[in-house]
């Protein structure tokens, strides 16, 4: 079976071409969707991702490497298609929204704070809501949330509904050992619109 593989393959036809680009385009995506499930705790996934992607890398790059001094057009098809696998795989990860985000929120006014407080419980979201100082002692609220990242925009839609002004950082959690993250969300967002 693999040597009618690489028989197909090693032609000058433009499906080969097209073959070899597309394989390594997936084979690079998946390489990063493999990296990103493994440090995001995804073991079992990750490892089951990891042995696609290597059976597409042998396959692809030993098509490549059996002839590619006469025909060195499947070097550059390989090249460009690993850097654009690149970014497709960054995409691609981002649209799945692995994983765990940390978010914390400053407010200038208790009231503003309190507002999205409410608004963000109402839509099921886990949070803890504190004082603090900021520069030249002037108060503070903070709101600090771990939430799944595909949560992270309406969170933040919410938050800039209550305060425009409102300062947000984000960040990605590796882990998470205790505490409460909302397993039920609303689903109508309609109203974040308005």
């Amino acid at each position: 079976m693999l040597n009618t593989i690489s028989q197909i393959l090693s032609g000058r036809f433009w499906w080969v071409y097209a073959i070899i680009f597309f394989g390594k385009l997936l084979e690079v995506a998946l390489a990063t969707l493999r990296t990103s499930l493994i440090v995001k705790g995804e073991k079992i996934l990750g490892a089951a991702v990891a042995a696609l992607e290597y059976a597409i890398w042998i396959l692809i790059t030993a098509t490549v490497l059996a002839d590619f001094t006469s025909d060195p057009l499947k070097i550059v098809v390989l090249t460009l298609a690993f850097s654009l696998g690149q970014i497709l795989g960054a995409c691609l990860e981002e649209k799945l929204a692995l994983g765990t985000s940390t978010i914390n929120a400053v407010f200038s006014h208790r009231d503003e704070a309190e507002n999205a407080a409410r608004m963000l419980r109402e839509k099921g979201f886990a949070l803890t809501i504190f004082d603090g100082e900021g520069r030249e002692n002037a108060p503070r609220t903070i709101i600090m949330m771990t939430l799944k990242r595909k949560h992270v925009d309406t969170a933040i839609k919410l938050i800039h509904k209550a305060d425009p002004k409102a300062v947000i950082s984000t960040s990605q959690s590796v882990s998470l050992d205790g505490g409460t993250m909302a397993g039920r969300f609303k689903t109508d967002t309609s109203s974040l619109f308005k």
